[in-house]
């Protein structure tokens, strides 16, 4: 849930997980069997309804829709948000039901849920041992992360943060950095969390408003760059992409940008805005190409620029293919509201 379904929020519903769940894990002989090990993964948001996950094999150009539904005989609930991979498991943000659901990576079969969670948005594993969750808060402004020990999939210790926290930055092994997006309001800071004291060590001021997401850059040393939508009521005032170290030390940007990466050598940033993907490095912004998108990712190897377009939110979406000239090398269908995409090699 970004930008433009920011106030479904209002609208969660504590719903059950999976209908069905009494037919969880049971087998169809008549279906292929296949390995999601690797692939392309589209997190589909979803509207009114379920959200989704698609699955997209690039060397053998088969694409499954709904794979959760598809190996579990049932449903993700309302508004899916994020998907991260760690330790041969899948780990899915629901925040319209407030859990995370554990999937085994392989098989997509469900193994177990992480509850006692408000609003989760994104999910940081730090070790074999522990991960950290973003949430929002019952209201969209009560911001916080929440520890999970992974042996027990249970949320062990909650760590208040700025407003609407949205993704994180192991910045090194003791200093994680979120990005306190504003949820319902405005922020313009990145809690700083002090990992070994497990605390706020600080709430630091950056050159824009509502941060949402970070990427490293080799022009940058371990020095993450950090990006701010701007306030959501205010398309005129822009976003900013800013060096973060320190901070106020970069670019205005379009309102509303979204989804910063790197490029496979670290030498390039992009991210999506004003229906176009744009590309910077140390010394300007760059518009690359026009393409209506609502999630972004560059393939670690290819550097190859996917992006997720929702066709308006209307029926199913697509992922087109580009390469960073702005050639489109491919294309596959997905489902409502695609935003996140992940790649598995």
């Amino acid at each position: 849930m970004k930008v433009s379904h920011l106030y479904q929020f209002l609208f969660f519903a504590a719903t059950i997980l999976v209908t069905g769940a009494c037919n969880l894990g049971d087998d169809d002989t008549t279906l292929p069997v296949y390995d999601y090990s690797k692939g392309i993964f589209v997190v589909n948001e979803g509207t009114s309804g379920s959200g989704t996950i698609t699955w997209h094999n690039p060397d053998t150009d088969v694409t499954v829709q709904d794979v959760f539904g598809r190996e579990n005989n049932g449903a993700l609930g309302k508004f899916v948000q994020s998907l991260t991979f760690h330790n041969g498991k899948g780990y899915i943000c629901v925040n319209g039901i407030n859990l995370v659901v554990v999937v085994d990576q392989t098989t997509f079969r469900y193994v177990d849920t992480i509850g006692g969670l408000i609003g989760p948005r994104y999910f940081m594993p730090i070790n074999n041992n522990f991960a950290y969750v973003s949430q929002w808060g019952k209201d969209g402004l009560d911001g916080s992360i929440a520890k999970v020990d992974l042996n027990t999939n249970e949320v062990v210790k909650v760590i208040p943060t700025g407003t609407g926290p949205e993704k994180m930055f192991l910045k090194d092994v003791n200093t994680l950095l979120v990005a306190n997006g504003g949820g319902f309001g405005v922020d313009s800071t990145v809690s700083v969390i002090n990992l070994n004291t497990e605390t706020e060590d600080a709430r630091i001021a950056v050159g824009g408003l509502n941060p949402c997401c970070f990427a490293g850059a080799n022009f940058t040393g371990a020095n993450p760059w950090v990006l701010c939508k701007g306030p959501f009521d205010d398309p005129n005032a822009g976003g900013f992409l800013d060096k973060f170290d320190p901070p106020g030390t970069g670019f205005s940007v379009p309102a509303f940008a979204d989804d910063l990466c790197s490029s496979p050598s670290g030498n390039q940033l992009y991210f999506i805005a004003e229906g176009k993907v744009w590309s910077a490095n140390q010394f300007t912004v760059t518009q690359l190409f026009a393409q209506d998108a609502y999630g972004l990712a560059c393939h670690p190897t290819t550097g190859e620029l996917y992006c997720a377009d929702p066709r308006n939110f209307v029926g199913q979406g697509e992922v087109i293919i580009y390469n960073t000239a702005g050639v489109m090398r491919g294309s596959f269908p997905v489902g409502v509201g695609p935003g996140e995409i992940i790649i598995v090699e």
